[in-house]
């Protein structure tokens, strides 16, 4: 399962916080990076994954493990490569025709 997650930040983290707060997030980014096929962040704050799982539990595990998740705003897409849902659209848009 692939899916783009992207976290926006909604709350302030307290300044005296934010030193554990990156050194949990680089753990959690060591710990989970070969789910990600891409990683970055926003100027001004926030970011974005491309994560590559086997499963929903396992897209959940690693949002709730980010410790920055618990401020910001999240948002899931999951999402097929382009030209495969093409293909799918079409062949559903040929099987719809035939029906009509």
């Amino acid at each position: 399962m692939r899916a783009l997650v992207v976290a926006t930040p909604k709350f302030p983290v307290v300044p005296e916080q934010l030193p554990a707060m990156i050194e949990g997030a680089l753990a959690w980014h060591d710990r989970y990076q070969e789910h990600f096929d891409a990683f970055g962040s926003f100027i001004g704050g926030g970011g974005f994954a491309v994560v590559n799982v086997p499963d929903e539990e396992t897209l959940n595990q690693i949002v709730i493990e980010m410790p920055f998740a618990w401020f910001s705003d999240l948002t899931v897409h999951p999402f097929v490569e382009g030209v495969a849902a093409f293909r799918q659209l079409q062949k559903a848009v040929a099987a719809m025709g035939a029906a009509v």
